[in-house]
């Protein structure tokens, strides 16, 4: 008697592995509950079957066919999960988002599959949300049929779980956009720093903690914009980053020949940027005599 038969392509070896792997150890427990059951998996020509059969003298129903389906679906939602997600990914973007290039595919594609992972210790709430999702999916499928192929369900059952993944993409886009507009942005300015003549010998941008940045010449005098000499710079993607747009369009208006930065957090974004701007002209200072009163008062910078 057929319990259940489970197909789906594997076209590499590391699939292969992978499928057997998932479905060897739920074998392993199916087989503790159910002495009877018989359990194969092969693979043979780039498919792999997973095949579930009873013995013809115990028929398997209620609530013991229940939980053996149960357990057939959350294997099968692992494997989608596993095998397939990337490979739905890549087709999705390819189709319903107009990117041809290959580079910008892949790190879309990178991106996305970071934000799906499983992760290791504990499964994050998107990929649990996603698995609970098919195996609920899949469960009702085998109410349905004893007989699945994985490529088929996921051909024309899983309006849901597509759904969800068209969101990630979408999101993903987007922060995609939003980067290579901010990469444009800072190219554009170093393009104009490094063609422009230094006016000051030195600035010093003192970062006080969180999003507080002050300005001083090379004698710590506070470093104010000329409105006639300045460069407005308006950044692209406007993320209420007024402040960091203003010491940017500053610094380029006196154009330092040396800019130095006093912070104890040398990855704050507005500090990035400047070195990505002003490249060789920065040094980062952590403590000095110049920011010893920034550091006696906030204690911090």
């Amino acid at each position: 008697m057929l319990v259940f038969s489970i197909s789906t392509t594997t076209l590499t070896t590391e699939e292969e592995t992978a499928f057997h792997r998932i479905v060897t150890r739920v074998n392993e427990e199916l087989h503790k509950k159910y002495k009877s059951l018989q359990l194969t998996c092969v693979s043979v020509e780039g498919t792999s079957y997973w095949q579930c059969s009873g013995n013809e003298q115990r028929s398997f129903k209620g609530d013991s066919l229940l939980f053996i389906y149960q357990q057939a679906a959350k294997a099968t939602a692992e494997l989608i999960l596993e095998l397939k997600e990337q490979h739905i990914i890549r087709t999705l973007l390819r189709n319903e988002f107009n990117f041809s290039g290959k580079d910008e595919s892949e790190r879309i594609i990178e991106h996305c599959l970071a934000l799906l992972e499983k992760g290791d210790e504990s499964p994050n709430p998107s990929w649990n949300r996603r698995f609970l999702m098919l195996a609920k999916s899949l469960q009702r499928c085998f109410q349905e049929t004893n007989i699945l192929n994985i490529d088929g369900f996921i051909a024309f059952r899983l309006q849901e779980y597509g759904k969800e993944l068209r969101e990630v993409i979408e999101y993903t886009v987007d922060e995609f956009l939003v980067d290579r507009q901010y990469e444009e942005f800072v190219g554009l300015l170093k393009y104009f720093v490094y063609f422009q003549e230094p006016l000051i010998p030195v600035a010093h941008v003192v970062h006080k903690g969180g999003l507080e940045l002050l300005l001083f010449d090379e004698n710590m005098n506070p470093l104010l914009r000329s409105g006639h000499e300045s460069v407005f710079v308006e950044r692209i993607n406007q993320q209420d980053m007024e402040l960091e747009d203003a010491v940017v369009s500053t610094l380029i208006s006196v154009s330092p020949a040396k800019l130095i930065i006093h912070t104890r957090d040398a990855q704050m974004p507005a500090v990035k940027t400047l070195q990505q701007i002003f490249e060789k002209r920065v040094e980062i200072c952590h403590y000095c005599p110049e920011c010893h009163v920034f550091f006696r008062e906030k204690e911090k910078i």
